[in-house]
């Protein structure tokens, strides 16, 4: 009793230059590490998570790493979802994994990606995985221990979804260095995505971003993107966690047939470039990669919102002050994602700032418009393009492709009151 008394009295609390096992001792994160296979080198071990099921993350895991090793690295993909692995067959991977003396060797796809998913050493690819947790925590394990990975730039790790067991297992044992959290535009994303960033931030893993599959799905005739599973809530969960949105995956029947085809790493398509170029800058393995290629792609992926003032026959509406409803246009890059109608019931214009302001509008295309309601709305950060005429439609796509002039009569002209009326917040007649 003495003894510990004593020990206990003289601890300086510096747990790293002691020797004693007390109960003072907290375990570091350090300490549930596992080994990497001794001739295996791994440079950044990016995870990809999702707080439920069928969210499609072994697609955005696979064509993650067809992108980086289309940039020349070495990409390999730990394929965690034991119960549920899908990675070896969009590769086209049927054969079973070998071992030598010095461990396991992953499967390589046509393009040199390195695999290890247990349907490699399964008995048949449909064998069901009838495995406890702790079991199937170890076999992740041993993916990262015993397989012999050689040299990889860039590991993926496609995670269980949820916050369970398998995914706990890996956030300690293997050394991961950022996440990328997939969702879809379902009402119920915000709190599987929260669950998600808690867990991430319990466990002191940086956040790369989110990127929403089943996002859209193009009209071929028109182009007009087509919300299936209703309005996306990304952005506004993206703003909430302060996290980039890196990337807005359709529904296309190319991604179905290259999966379906096993021929994914044939797929193009620019959807996650700016998720690549995002690992690529901050989990640097090269000296020469330079910060301008993340500028130019989030640049090019940037959301904006327009707003135009139109009338019942959705030509350009004359009077902002008047104007009963807007025509919002929210665009990505260069691509239409919604257009929808925001009724405002001509509620004046400092009302109208406020309205467009809580919408987040970037831009206002309008007719004529007073020196007052410009003036506040530059305030708000809304650029005014005024003096527009025409279908609004075909107004927006003029803006967008540079081609739109401004009109040489921009100010409010009200014909239907008389000069005596007016209360001179409008500047209607300077």
């Amino acid at each position: 009793m003495s003894e510990t008394y004593e020990s206990q009295g003289s601890c300086s609390s510096d747990c790293g230059s002691c020797s004693e096992n007390c109960s003072s001792r907290q375990p570091s994160k350090e300490d549930f590490l596992v080994p990497l296979n001794p001739y295996s080198k791994v440079k950044k071990v990016i995870g990809i998570v999702s707080g439920k099921g069928g969210v499609g993350k072994s697609f955005i895991t696979s064509y993650l790493s067809v992108l980086m090793n289309r940039k020349g690295y070495n990409t390999g993909i730990l394929d965690a979802d034991i119960t549920g692995p899908s990675i070896p067959k969009a590769f086209g991977i049927h054969s079973k994994a070998a071992g030598n003396e010095l461990g396991i060797l992953p499967a390589e796809t046509k393009k040199g990606i390195k695999v290890m998913s247990v349907n490699l050493l399964l008995e048949t690819e449909d064998t069901p995985v009838i495995w406890r947790g702790p079991v199937i925590a170890g076999t992740v394990k041993q993916f990262w221990s015993e397989v012999l990975w050689e040299d990889v730039d860039y590991m993926f790790v496609d995670m269980p979804p949820g916050t369970g067991d398998v995914p706990l297992t890996v956030f300690q044992s293997l050394p991961v260095d950022g996440l990328i959290i997939v969702t879809s535009p379902q009402e119920l994303v915000s709190m599987i995505v929260s669950k998600a960033v808690n867990m991430a931030n319990a466990m002191d893993i940086p956040i790369l971003g989110l990127i929403e599959n089943y996002s859209y799905i193009k009209c071929g005739n028109c182009g007009e993107k087509i919300s299936v599973f209703g309005t996306s809530h990304i952005d506004d969960i993206a703003n909430k966690y302060d996290l980039p949105v890196l990337g807005k995956v359709p529904i296309d029947s190319a991604i179905a047939a290259a999966i379906d085809g096993e021929k994914v790493e044939e797929l193009k398509g620019d959807w996650l470039d700016l998720a690549a170029e995002t690992i690529e800058i901050v989990h640097k393995v090269r000296e020469n990669t330079s910060s301008e290629k993340v500028s130019a792609a989030a640049e090019k992926a940037a959301t904006i919102k327009i707003a135009v003032t139109v009338d019942e026959n959705n030509n350009v509406f004359q009077h902002f002050g008047k104007s009963d409803q807007f025509k919002i246009y929210e665009i990505c890059g260069e691509e239409l994602v919604s257009k929808t109608t925001l009724s405002s019931n001509g509620s004046g214009h400092s009302e109208l700032v406020t309205l467009l302001s809580a919408q987040k509008v970037n831009v206002l295309i309008c007719g004529g418009i007073g020196m007052g309601a410009m003036e506040g709305l530059m305030e708000a950060g809304i650029l005014v393009v005024p003096g527009a005429n025409g279908d609004a439609d075909v107004v927006t796509a003029a803006y967008l492709d540079g081609s739109l002039a401004e009109g040489t009569e921009a100010n409010c002209d009200h014909h239907d009151h008389h000069e005596g009326d007016c209360s001179g917040e409008c500047k209607c007649h300077e």
